[in-house]
């Protein structure tokens, strides 16, 4: 509103999920827009006669295509697109903001004959086991939503420190996208019950990084 600040989206999707498909077709003030949110996990509205803060604890879910075709990975389309199309569509998005993201997942097409890996029932039952040792560990607040005291304050094994170290050299982490992959690590830690994170689940939560 441009009198009285009225609650959006962002949130409205508090303690929810915030899902944008086609992620790169919305405008540049959207996008960047959501930086502060994804960040501070909250969102300052100023108006002539309000000031407000909404809490945005979502969960932030954000699919595209690999080009604007459609087909750059397919094994059966050929792309249409032109190099200098693909690289204006994945420019639409700021590395500020993909900095903010902390899963990247590539979906490959699937043929007629294959069979899933795991069906919704198992994955939920896992998800619902490691929430359950997260909170055992006496950890309330979801690994994705904790601050960079909290974050510090994870216990790491220091093999996987020195795993996290050459990471952050070699392939020129941020601080952010470091605290990212720690957060990662420690979900994947508790889907297979462990109390420290280890090497094993920082290498895991570094493929899950952009490339």
């Amino acid at each position: 509103g441009s009198s009285g600040a009225k609650p959006g989206e962002v949130a409205m999707a508090n303690y929810g999920i915030l899902f944008f498909d086609e992620f790169p077709h919305f405008s540049k003030s959207v996008l960047e827009a959501l930086r502060e949110p994804l960040q501070d996990q909250k969102v300052f509205i100023s108006r002539v006669n309000t000031k407000i803060e909404y809490e945005t604890k979502f969960i932030f879910v954000a699919a595209q295509n690999p080009c604007p075709c459609g087909n750059l990975l397919s094994d059966t389309k050929p792309c249409r697109c032109s190099e200098l199309e693909i690289q204006r569509y994945k420019n639409r998005l700021s590395d500020p903001l993909l900095d903010r993201i902390e899963l990247y997942v590539q979906m490959d097409e699937v043929g007629s004959e294959e069979e899933p890996v795991s069906d919704s029932s198992s994955l939920h039952q896992q998800v619902i086991a490691a929430t359950l040792f997260r909170l055992q560990r006496g950890q309330f607040e979801p690994n994705g939503k904790l601050d960079e005291k909290r974050v510090a304050a994870l216990e790491i094994t220091e093999d996987a420190k020195r795993v996290l170290n050459q990471a952050l050299h070699n392939l020129h982490l941020s601080h952010r996208a470091i605290n990212n992959t720690i957060k990662v690590a420690r979900s994947v830690a508790d889907l297979e019950a462990c109390e420290s994170i280890g090497k094993s689940h920082i290498l895991e939560a570094l493929s899950y990084r952009r490339r």
